[in-house]
């Protein structure tokens, strides 16, 4: 009996090394959204650009390279700021504050710029927040004149260095704030029950929620706004990240070769965006293939 217990404790001890051997050097991705952490498991259809561009990457990588982690985008910074190994965060944008202290991959996903979405049943905006080409001047210009008009927000995400500067110049009280496990399906259900009158929206999102529903939006431009948006892995900067990130970013150049990327962001998006989104992607592998500068979106 006594000999049992010993073998099944070796037994025990034997398949915790393994494990243990099994995990070391996977990195953490910290996952701030319910419906990708389920897609990212396997369990679930992708459902847009980004959680299909970021399975390419998932399923490319080797097994028991990447812990998925459920975590508020918060709780991943902090994590960042504190662990030793590896924490990564899919979808984001290169920031100057984030670059000063994090690490990022080659890009993973390309979104046409956000564009600010308004109800169709209201009146056209009026020509004073317009410039020649009808784009919306700036946020700001825009409620200064609609002193009460409100405009969906998500404080924990960054809308990239562009908008990010002109929201911050945007009064609070225009503001309606929404922050939850799914923030692109939670801004656009808000701004499509009326409990806001813009919202800045990928056309992609806006798309891939329009397309089932009676809805009618008037959509706008905003001058100057970059022509497409870049999402990136980010990481905390160790040398465990480093070591993962060569890893990634050469596994990202395969990815780039094969028409798995391309249909990945071409299946969400509507046929005029098609063709505007396939220059952007060429453009965006040409530099990285390149001598030339990558692109910083």
């Amino acid at each position: 009996m006594f000999l049992s217990v010993v073998n099944l404790f070796k037994v025990v001890l034997c398949l915790k090394c393994l494990l243990s051997s099994f995990w070391v050097g996977a990195v953490q991705l910290y996952v701030d959204d319910e419906k990708d952490f389920t897609i990212y498991q396997g369990l679930s259809p992708t459902t847009n650009i980004a959680n299909s561009t970021n399975i390419l990457i998932i399923n490319a990588l080797p097994l028991g390279k990447v812990s998925l982690v459920p975590a508020s985008y918060r709780r991943a910074v902090k994590a960042m700021r504190t662990a030793e190994h590896a924490v990564c965060v899919p979808n984001r944008v290169k920031t100057k504050e984030r670059l000063q202290e994090f690490l990022f991959s080659y890009p993973v996903s390309m979104y046409l710029s956000r564009r600010l979405y308004q109800h169709a049943s209201e009146p056209p905006l009026t020509p004073q927040v317009l410039n020649d080409d009808a784009e919306v001047k700036s946020l700001p210009i825009l409620f200064t004149y609609y002193k009460y008009a409100t405009i969906v927000f998500t404080p924990t995400m960054s809308y990239g260095p562009f908008f990010d500067a002109q929201f911050a110049q945007v009064s609070a009280s225009n503001k309606v704030y929404r922050a939850g496990s799914n923030p692109y399906d939670d801004m656009y259900n808000m701004f499509k029950s009326k409990r806001a009158d813009f919202l800045l929206g990928f056309p992609a999102e806006v798309y891939r929620h329009s397309q089932y529903e009676t809805v009618a939006y008037r959509t706008y431009r905003v001058e100057d706004a970059p022509r497409y948006i870049v999402g990136y892995w980010m990481c905390n900067n160790t040398e465990q990240s480093k070591e993962f990130l060569s890893m990634f970013n050469k596994l990202m150049m395969e990815i780039y070769q094969k028409s798995e990327f391309y249909d990945a962001h071409m299946k969400w998006l509507p046929e005029q965006d098609k063709k505007l989104t396939q220059g952007y992607l060429e453009e965006i592998v040409r530099l990285l293939t390149s001598d030339e500068t990558p692109p910083a979106q």
